[in-house]
């Protein structure tokens, strides 16, 4: 108990410094050294995104969301279409949605994306929120983007998580196209997990490409703060 108190003052000063200096970015390496205090002293570690006040519960904390965006998060209907990361991430992100209806598998190519479409519309089972995270397993085009976007339709909300694949091509290019799909459709909001986990090779499997156990909570906080802005059930 003592090692966690201290732990949560030292916590506590930097997020002093965050609120009182409105200006200063928690830069990822910042949040790294956080983490690995806290880490240290508790052998806890916790997710760290967060520069907001987080609800005193074992979900705010866990994913470092406020009580709002909890409530917001917990009346969420969302579809989610992705590869092996959403493969990793699904049981983190159950907890925070009201409903998650996942349909992930390892390796998927974004080409892939259409036929899923098709079925989970025949079958009106798509939801007004779509959590999309395709482009790792290979290069695409932006004709083939925007036309996922067009078939999930401009009646929901597309939230695209962008791709983390150190040392293949395809990251920056896949990356570009899906940035310029956000700009172009008003439905459509890029989750920029890169940016993120840059510098935080720790949330990762050997491979610094899978998240590990607390990389899934990193990719939850990510989300999760980022869906609760815009929304809606």
């Amino acid at each position: 108990m003592k090692k966690q108190t201290i732990a949560y003052w030292l916590v506590g000063i930097f997020a002093v410094v965050f609120i009182g200096g409105a200006l200063v970015i928690p830069t990822p390496t910042l949040k790294t050294q956080v983490a690995n205090i806290r880490h240290a002293i508790t052998g806890s570690p916790k997710t760290t995104g967060a520069t907001h006040a987080v609800a005193a519960t074992d979900l705010g904390e866990k994913y470092q969301l406020s009580k709002q965006e909890i409530k917001t998060l917990q009346r969420l209907k969302v579809t989610g279409i992705g590869d092996s990361i959403m493969v990793r991430t699904t049981s983190d992100l159950k907890q925070v949605f009201g409903s998650f209806d996942a349909h992930a598998k390892v390796g998927r190519q974004v080409s892939a994306a259409p036929a899923i479409i098709r079925q989970l519309k025949a079958n009106n089972a798509i939801q007004k929120n779509v959590l999309v995270n395709l482009g790792t397993n290979g290069p695409t085009d932006q004709a083939t983007i925007n036309g996922i976007i067009d078939q999930i339709g401009s009646q929901h909300e597309i939230y695209w998580v962008n791709t983390r694949v150190p040392g293949k091509k395809w990251q920056d290019a896949n990356n570009q196209l899906i940035e310029n799909a956000a700009k172009q459709y008003s439905n459509v909001h890029l989750i920029d997990w890169l940016y993120v986990s840059d510098g935080n090779d720790n949330w990762f499997d050997d491979d610094n490409l899978h998240p590990n156990t607390l990389g899934q909570r990193e990719y939850t906080a990510t989300v999760g703060q980022t869906m609760a802005k815009t929304a809606t059930p």
